[in-house]
Formats: structure tokens, C-alpha cells, sequence
């Protein structure tokens, strides 16, 4: 299916193309200090998605969206219609799967708090930089880092290249939507109703079972 050729036009596909601006420069600036810092998530661990749920911007609801709609429409009906069986349904992120070990069932599309957690810091009171290793992970493979704040020149010995500051790109994503007043909603709930929108304004423009709705190799979105 290409549900993107059927957004153009529309404010929805600017959202859904600056965020993936966004989401390519934290990919590029998240890249680089981790070459510097030699610091990266454990294999197979997962242990931050269990029983957490992320709360989405408009633009994040969309882009998820747009995403599954071009990659797995069989997915999309799922949650269309409401049969979308998760293990993670009582208390954390309906598209989590902790049977497998990439976890993320939607990995290239997921959301901000996702693709930042863990490779971003934030700013102290004078605003200087600082980071934290992963609280999940395990300290005898934490070496040599230790579970504590690292800013100033500390910081700048672990990576010459300055770590990614969450804020900076969650303030770029709220500027999106500037009508919005940062308004977000639960993941399992977003979703679905960015997909029903999305495909609203498909067959409004003409998409219909013949083109490629049933596609089990669609185009990907990029990001």
C-alpha cells in the first residue's frame, strides 16, 4: 500500500514530513556520539518498553500511523477494528512484543521518547549539558561507565561530539503543532485514531481495496 501518495496536499503529510526531519537528525546526531562515546543499548534488552506506554504528539500519532499503514497493513486493521492482541495491553505499549527480541514491533517508527532514551541528555540549572547511562542497565556491563550524572569535562572526555539533548528536539516537535498546547495521548489510543484519519482521507481521495490495501510487501517510510 502507498498511503503517502494519497496525504499529498495535506497537512497531515507536512506533519508527517517534518517529523521525519526530526526524527533523521536525532538518528544523525545520536550516530555520531555513540561512535565517539563507545556507549550503546544492550542486545535483546527491552527492559525500558516493558510496562511503559508512550503519551503522542499529533505529529508522532501520525507519522506511527503513516508508518504501519506502508508496512504492515495487516497491523493497521488490527487496531482499526479493534483485534490487536499485545501482551503488554494491561499496563505498558500495545505494539511492544517481549517474545522477541527486537521488542519494538514497529522499530521504524517509533516515537520520540523511543528514539531518545538513552542516547540523550538534557540541561542543568547554568545550561551545560549532562547524561545519565540507562538506569536498566546491568552494572557489570556498564564498565566503564558507573550509574551517575556525567557533565562538564567529564562529559566531554566520554564524547567530543556533544551528547543529544532531549529537550531540543521535543521543543522542535511541539512547534509543529503550535495550536496543539503540547497536547498528547496515550499511545494505544493515538494511534488508532490517527490510522482512522489517515485512511479517511485515502478513500476521500481515492484510495480504495484495489490499491494495494492487501500489499504484504509495501514501500517503506522512511526513518
Amino acid at each position: 500500500m502507498e498511503i503517502l501518495k494519497f496525504l499529498e496536499g495535506t497537512r497531515e503529510k507536512e506533519l508527517i514530513d517534518s517529523l521525519g526531519e526530526i526524527y533523521d537528525d536525532i538518528e544523525m546526531c545520536q550516530e555520531a556520539w555513540k561512535s565517539e562515546s563507545s556507549f550503546s543499548c544492550l542486545d535483546e534488552c527491552g527492559d525500558c518498553c516493558s510496562h511503559f506506554e508512550p503519551d503522542l504528539l499529533e505529529a508522532e500519532s501520525l507519522y506511527l500511523a503513516a508508518w504501519i499503514l506502508e508496512n504492515d497493513f495487516h497491523l493497521a486493521q488490527e487496531l482499526m477494528e479493534g483485534r490487536h492482541i499485545s501482551a503488554n495491553n494491561a499496563d505498558g505499549c500495545i505494539l511492544f512484543d517481549p517474545s522477541s527480541p527486537y521488542h519494538c514491533t514497529v522499530y521504524k517508527g517509533r516515537c520520540l521518547i523511543c528514539r531518545l532514551f538513552g542516547y540523550a541528555g538534557d540541561y542543568d540549572k547554568e545550561g551545560r549539558r549532562r547524561w545519565r547511562p540507562c538506569k536498566f542497565y546491568p552494572d557489570d556491563k556498564l564498565l566503564p561507565f558507573e550509574h551517575r550524572e556525567y557533565r562538564g569535562n567529564e562529559l566531554e572526555k566520554i564524547s567530543s561530539v556533544p551528547v543529544p539533548v532531549m529537550s531540543d528536539f521535543m521543543g522542535r516537535a511541539l512547534a509543529l503543532s503550535p495550536d496543539s498546547s503540547g497536547h498528547t495521548e496515550a499511545l494505544r489510543d493515538a494511534v488508532v485514531k490517527a490510522l482512522r484519519r489517515l485512511m479517511l482521507i485515502a478513500y476521500i481521495k481515492g484510495f480504495d481495496d484495489d490499491n494495494g490495501g492487501g500489499n504484504d510487501s509495501p514501500a517503506p517510510l522512511s526513518a
